[in-house]
């Protein structure tokens, strides 16, 4: 079904945005999608973005003795030089000292305060309550650096999935839910849990005729996290989100109206992700 209701073509080429950008989700989509990595630009700029990116790192293996700024760091090292260093490690490390089981429980308080969406800027989370976005941050990033299987990092999953469990279908709200979700789908037995496959149907339940979501579940990282999925609920949610991307698309290939680059980025890597061909690229391989 998704394959026969996504659109053959896009209106507008989405990779033009990335192409003078220097943002690690830029080298990634110039690498990647555009195939620039053997150019001279791309790999100055490549070199210029990771030396920034390493650069102050503390001996404890944070940068500025700040979970939110390790976060960043980690993450544009993940779309830059994507493997495991010892330098990824002892910023996993660091993040996992912090007592994450406890920090994962004091989520559930609610208590912790708002991380806005100013801080999350160009990172695949939401706003939400301030311990909730970083645990799941931390799970997300330790899953993608090779911590999948560690003790700690699966207890606080198994903390997490016992919220949702108690709520049936999602966590304190809508946006921490979303960013749950983001955490399970990268590590590979919570891809295929239960509490994946109940949010998954909660949002069944509230999408738009339109084929987006109500407010606050924000849309282009929810459309980026289902298409990490591969089940047939999530491939229906996705066909009706497609259509919705196809009319919806500025004219210079974008979507949304701020963090245009990075909403594009999500949306051009779920596209890749389920394996349709973008073919208005104006000759770019």
């Amino acid at each position: 079904m998704l394959h026969e209701l996504y659109p053959q073509n896009l209106r507008h080429d989405p990779l033009a945005v990335f192409r003078e950008s220097k943002t690690p989700a830029a080298l990634y989509a110039r690498q990647k999608w555009m195939r620039k990595k053997n150019t001279k630009e791309w790999q100055s700029d490549f070199r210029q973005v990771v030396d920034y990116l390493l650069s102050n790192q503390k001996k404890n293996g944070s940068w500025g003795d700040s979970l939110l700024v390790t976060v960043h760091r980690l993450f544009g090292l993940h779309l830059t030089i994507r493997n495991r260093t010892q330098q990824t490690e002892r910023a996993i490390e660091w993040a996992l000292s912090h007592d994450i089981m406890r920090q994962a429980k004091r989520a559930i308080s609610r208590g912790s305060g708002l991380i806005h969406a100013r801080d999350l800027s160009n990172l695949p989370f939401s706003r939400g309550c301030h311990d909730h976005v970083l645990t799941c941050s931390i799970l997300f990033l330790a899953s993608l650096f090779g911590y999948a299987s560690d003790e700690r990092v699966m207890i606080a999953y198994d903390i997490l999935s016992g919220l949702n469990t108690g709520n049936k279908e999602k966590w304190c709200d809508w946006s921490c839910s979303n960013n749950f979700l983001r955490a399970c789908i990268v590590h590979p037995v919570y891809r295929d849990s239960k509490t994946v496959k109940l949010f998954v149907a909660a949002l069944k339940k509230v999408q738009n005729n339109d084929g987006g979501w109500p407010a606050p579940i924000p849309f282009y990282q929810t459309v980026n996290a289902l298409a990490h999925l591969d089940t047939n609920q999530s491939d229906d949610l996705l066909a009706q989100a497609f259509l919705k991307l196809r009319r919806t698309q500025n004219r210079d290939g974008t979507w949304g109206r701020s963090q245009v680059e990075w909403n594009t980025f999500l949306i051009v890597h779920a596209i890749k992700r389920k394996g349709f061909l973008l073919q208005t690229l104006q000759g770019e391989p």
